[in-house]
């Protein structure tokens, strides 16, 4: 079997997607957390894991080989861990990062976990240590590539093959290594080595290493992540195109009394309210569960964490379904600096995501702006690629008003009234608003989703407002307006004066009509529009001024 006859997308938003993979034991949809389970110590039972939600396990095929041998292959995974389910194993390759060696060849560790019934199954790759230098780290992933090769060739009797990429820092090898295992028939790829910089909060790093490995990589194709599994990276993760996750962070933390929430990890001695209502917080108080017997304390908590990243899951498939992905994402990644950096990094792809996100959804929403990296959705990405390459001006003439309250522009609000008043204007002038979202939309766009459906804070165009006013300077320029007409009530007097001076530094006449308030213009909207198109004739002359004077000998 090969990836695309075993993984099935459903929904896309941004490069998140929901899907489902099939395995011999049963459909696991996407994206989804495997939680790893230690089959010689569950603090936990993997039963109680898959009631709570979670539809497939992981757990190391090594650890098993150690206790149990060839016993397991009588017993089954399965039977070990005691569930009917698909199970995921490992081959060893945490404990080569975290040891540096482990006492079993590729070929028998991948063999055996094909003997004792995994339903996916990973090779043993060699993880790409942080501090391994380049020539070492292309030795690496050769030897990689070539056990990958030989499991290739295995009968995996309905196993999946997992693919890993590694390459770490080095991002050409990250590339290499993808493209290079992408031409080997493989069910999943999976990147390797993040836990070593999620440990260290360099979430950067680990936005580059799954980007490089996801633009390398068929599109189709599932993507597991190794080693990922708090809340607070899922959804990035996720909007990076990744698929599957696997973590023991559930039992690491609770170990520790530390509780895992949406939005980061307390320690149980400082929480005085237990910020979930999950089954173990609705019953237990922050002081009861500090005096419990440790080992119950653990499991109980070990149950909360689970459970919420389990929620987290749901809520970003629900996200993904109404297209608020970006909004999740970006919500998380006010939560810690670490993740600020991160999303800066990630918004570097914004042209990528623009190819892939769909241009229309069976349930349209309405889209919000929260700041200025709002203006690096997909959406605003497409539309000004759109208007450098689609759209042609047909007049020299531009009226731009400043974005109004009401949408669509040309059914409700101000601009509706002046088009209404001025029955033939848009046959002889273009009208476009300054939208602090979108940056410019001409008003015959306006119809299009999400050109009018959406909302933004006060705070997109305070941050972003250079930035606005640089795009509206080049669709002038771009489009070769000879004049603008610019029709604003709140506009700062900086930002319409900079305007002015920069499009008169390209010989471009600009007029400014001032608007005393939004308001009073609409209620006056005959006063108004006449305003306008006094300042619209006053230009039309002093071009027809210009274009004589030139033709003058």
């Amino acid at each position: 079997m090969v990836w695309n006859e075993v993984f099935e997308i459903e929904e896309i938003d941004i490069f998140g997607r929901r899907g489902k993979l099939y395995t011999r034991r049963g459909v696991v949809e996407t994206p989804t957390l495997t939680p790893v389970i230690n089959p010689s110590r569950q603090i936990i039972s993997a039963k109680r894991i898959k009631e709570i939600g979670f539809p497939m396990l992981i757990t190391n095929s090594y650890i098993i080989k150690r206790n149990y041998g060839d016993l397991a292959k009588e017993l089954t995974v399965h039977g070990i861990l005691g569930v009917d389910g698909p199970v995921y194993t490992d081959s060893g390759a945490y404990q080569l990062l975290v040891y540096g060696k482990v006492e079993v060849s590729p070929l028998e560790i991948f063999t055996y976990q094909i003997e004792i019934g995994s339903d996916v199954g990973v090779i043993l790759d060699i993880p790409t240590r942080r501090e391994t230098p380049f020539q070492q780290a292309r030795a690496e992933v050769e030897e990689t590539l070539k056990r990958l090769r030989e499991a290739a060739q295995v009968d995996r009797k309905g196993m999946l093959l997992v693919a890993p990429i590694q390459g770490g820092v080095h991002t050409s090898l990250v590339a290499y290594s993808a493209r290079q295992a992408s031409q080997i028939p493989a069910d999943l790829y999976a990147v390797g080595g993040p836990t070593q910089f999620m440990e260290e909060y360099d979430y950067e790093e680990v936005v580059r290493l799954v980007m490089t490995a996801r633009l390398n990589l068929p599109w189709g194709a599932p993507l597991h992540l190794f080693g990922a599994g708090h809340p607070l990276i899922l959804p990035l993760a996720v909007a990076m195109g990744v698929d599957v996750f696997d973590s023991a962070s559930y039992a690491l933390y609770a170990r520790n009394n530390r509780i895992i929430t949406s939005r980061g990890t307390l320690r149980l001695q400082d929480v005085e309210e237990l910020p979930c209502s999950c089954p173990v917080c609705s019953k237990y108080t922050a002081r009861e569960l500090r005096e419990l017997p440790s080992q119950e304390r653990v499991e109980l908590i070990a149950l909360h964490n689970l459970y919420v990243i389990w929620e987290e899951i749901k809520r970003i498939k629900q996200a993904i379904h109404e297209g608020r992905l970006w909004e999740l994402v970006e919500e998380k990644a006010r939560a810690h600096p670490a993740l600020t950096n991160a999303f800066r990094e990630f918004l570097r792809y914004s042209e990528f995501f623009a190819k892939i996100h769909p241009s229309t959804r069976s349930n349209p929403r309405g889209i919000f702006f929260l700041g200025a990296p709002s203006r690096y959705r997909p959406e605003v990405v497409r539309h000004v690629n759109r208007l450098k390459t689609r759209y042609k001006s047909r007049s020299d003439i531009l009226i731009l008003f400043e974005e109004t309250p009401q949408k669509p522009f040309t059914r409700f609000g101000l601009i509706k009234e002046f088009l209404t008043n001025a029955m033939s204007i848009l046959s002889e002038y273009d009208v476009a608003v300054i939208s602090p979202a979108f940056s410019i939309i001409p008003v015959e766009l306006d119809g299009f989703y999400p050109l009018s459906q959406y909302e933004a804070s006060r705070l997109v165009f305070e941050e972003a407002k250079d930035e606005i006013l640089a795009d509206v300077v080049w669709f002038i320029l771009n489009k070769a307006y000879r004049g603008v007409v610019l029709a604003y009530y709140s506009l700062p007097s900086k930002f319409v004066r900079k305007m002015g001076n920069k499009l008169r530094d390209e010989g471009v006449i600009f007029m400014e009509v001032s608007l005393p308030s939004y308001e009073k213009a609409l209620s006056e909207h005959e006063r108004t529009s006449k305003k306008i198109l006094d300042a619209v004739a006053i230009l039309k002359g002093m071009i027809t001024r210009d274009r004589q004077e030139a033709l003058s000998p």
